[in-house]
């Protein structure tokens, strides 16, 4: 994949002063001139259009509200960042806005997302850890002449944002922990503190329920609403069978009770009638062979044998019938005594019924039912919020395992020790190039390590770190290749001899993966530039001019516009 970053063209805007510069940049741009003449202004812009906070960018008369833009070239493609005071946005192919901010914060995130830059670093005295600006990003591709030079690394300003800084972000560069190491590691530990704060919650959610429980009275009867719901169906069905059951008896009942009404109104009569004949026999017999006259009509019977006959054979049927009924009678009365039996069965069933709902009432209070249903209430929200918390901590726990295994893979002993040889015999060929004396040369040097020597060696020995740092990168990193931009490397008094060869071993060194920018002041006659093209400044205080003015609206007002635009509403809102 090709990391190469390569600037092409920056656009410096006043319209306070009616005045721009375009600065055109090839493979090894060299601007020279004497002091005063705009060089670190045109440097410091390069950086400031992408976010940085450069040092003394708005010293002297300079407009603070000039508008800055880079046309620069990336992994193939065509690009343009624009700033606009706090607005800055990536434009695209046809000018098309790809992203913009005016927050600091949402500026570096996207501008990390775009470069592939991922470093994450810790605030002061939190455990957060929020993206690495643009700063951190390009601070090992530039040397400035009011911060680079000295003792420690003051490139930008604001640095101290994030504490421990130096050791991630230089490790991350040279490839000892490149940035796919601190992206699984950042996740590692922001999955970690996400496992901490769910146990927390998981854990405030037993002591907030327990609490509620121990409020709640003890020894709650259990209320089984499903097998509640089963015992009231059963119930029912019980009295329902029951009360057929006791219309069905009620209704043999009844007719036993008619059938033996009849039998016993029948046998009355049949008794009545029995007892008439029975007389009617005994008179008969005490006048047997007398004629007998019938008191109504007159008519004279004769009172034979023969009619006593027929009268006792009438008497004994009817004796007869009175038996069968009297049979009857009593079988009805056996029967009806059965059904009575049963029918008192039933309503003792129906009784216990009724006698069971009752004791059920008394048992269950209110306030019991309600506790009791608030307490299966609780259980049941504890238990889904506990089971939907463990779930996720068990996947958290899962994820955490998986970016733990990604940082093991860079934290493998050989790897680290290659990379570290091979940073350290590039500082050491590297300084002897540029003729820092042995026993001022850094003996073990560390990523983001400064120069141990003094005097006119401590910036060639700072060149050579920068310059051993890129190769590293380079070889081991990946990150974006932006270019090497110095200025100005006569730091220290170097003389003409160690001046030439810093501007020469840079050349060389650097130009073989990126882009070289240089600004100096002088150069030796016997400095050999090579392809380096030289853009020469003469007049002082002249950054910007009238005549680029024209020119450079034209070429801006169609991305100022589309950026303040989008964010207009943040703006109006602010």
């Amino acid at each position: 994949m090709n990391r190469r970053v390569t600037y092409k063209t920056l656009w410096l805007v006043s319209a306070r002063d009616e005045s721009a510069r375009k600065q055109l940049f090839s493979q090894k741009t060299l601007l020279l001139g004497p002091n005063g003449t705009g060089k670190s202004r045109v440097i410091k812009n390069l950086y400031w259009v992408f976010g940085c906070k450069t040092r003394k960018r708005d010293a002297g008369t300079w407009d603070p509200d000039a508008v800055a833009a880079l046309e620069f070239t990336y992994r193939d493609s065509d690009y343009m960042v624009v700033r606009d005071g706090k607005r800055l946005g990536m434009f695209g192919a046809n000018d098309q806005l790809l992203f913009s901010a005016e927050n600091m914060g949402a500026w570096s995130k996207a501008l990390g997302a775009f470069f592939g830059f991922e470093l994450r670093l810790k605030r002061p005295q939190t455990v957060t850890f929020s993206q690495a600006g643009p700063d951190y990003m390009l601070m090992p591709f530039y040397m400035d002449q009011d911060g680079s030079w000295g003792a420690g690394w003051d490139t930008f300003e604001q640095l101290t944002q994030f504490s421990d800084w130096k050791g991630a972000t230089f490790e991350s560069f040279i490839g000892m922990r490149p940035n796919a190491y601190f992206q699984a590691k950042h996740l590692s530990t922001e999955i970690g503190e996400r496992v901490t704060d769910r146990r927390k919650e998981l854990e405030a959610q037993r002591a907030a329920f327990k609490r509620v429980q121990d409020v709640l009275p003890k020894n709650l009867p259990s209320l089984n609403f499903a097998a509640f719901r089963s015992e009231l169906a059963e119930l029912g069905r019980k009295a329902t069978k029951l009360q057929q059951e006791q219309v069905r008896i009620r209704g043999q009942l009844l007719g036993l009770v008619n059938t033996r009404e009849k039998v016993q109104s029948e046998l009355k009569v049949a008794l009545a009638a029995y007892n008439e004949l029975k007389g009617d026999f005994a008179y008969l017999t005490d006048r047997a062979g007398e004629a007998i006259e019938c008191p109504t009509c007159g008519t004279v019977h004769e009172n034979s044998f023969h009619a006593r006959i027929l009268l006792s054979s009438d008497a004994e049927s009817l004796g007869g019938l009175i038996m069968e009924l009297r049979t009857q009678a009593d079988d009805i009365g056996s029967k009806e005594a059965n059904i009575r039996a049963s029918l008192r069965g039933v309503e003792r069933n129906i009784a216990e019924l009724d006698k069971l709902q009752q004791e059920r009432r008394a048992k269950l209070k209110l306030e019991e039912v309600l506790a009791s249903q608030s307490k299966r209430t609780l259980d049941s929200a504890f238990q889904r919020v506990s089971g939907d918390l463990s779930t996720a901590l068990k996947k958290l726990e899962i994820e955490k395992a998986k970016a733990d295994e990604e940082v093991k893979k860079f934290e493998d002993p050989d790897r680290l020790a290659q990379v570290r040889k091979y940073f350290s015999s590039q500082v050491s060929s590297l300084s002897n190039l540029v003729d820092v004396p042995i026993d001022e040369q850094i003996g073990d040097p560390k990523p983001g390590a400064r120069a141990q020597s003094g005097g006119s060696s401590a910036p060639r020995s700072m060149l050579a770190v920068h310059l051993a740092m890129l190769a590293t990168n380079a070889e081991w990193g990946d990150s974006p290749l932006f270019p090497f931009v110095v200025d100005t490397p006569q730091q220290s008094g170097q003389d003409d001899p160690n001046l030439t060869k810093m501007v020469e071993v840079l050349g060389r060194a650097a130009g073989v993966h990126h882009q070289v920018i240089l600004a100096a002041e002088r150069l030796p006659e016997s400095a050999q530039l090579g392809d380096f093209d030289t853009v020469r400044l003469t007049q002082k205080k002249a950054s910007l001019s009238n005549e680029s003015f024209e020119e450079a609206v034209a070429r801006l007002q169609g991305p100022l516009v589309a950026l303040r635009e989008s964010l207009k509403p943040v703006v109006e809102a602010a």
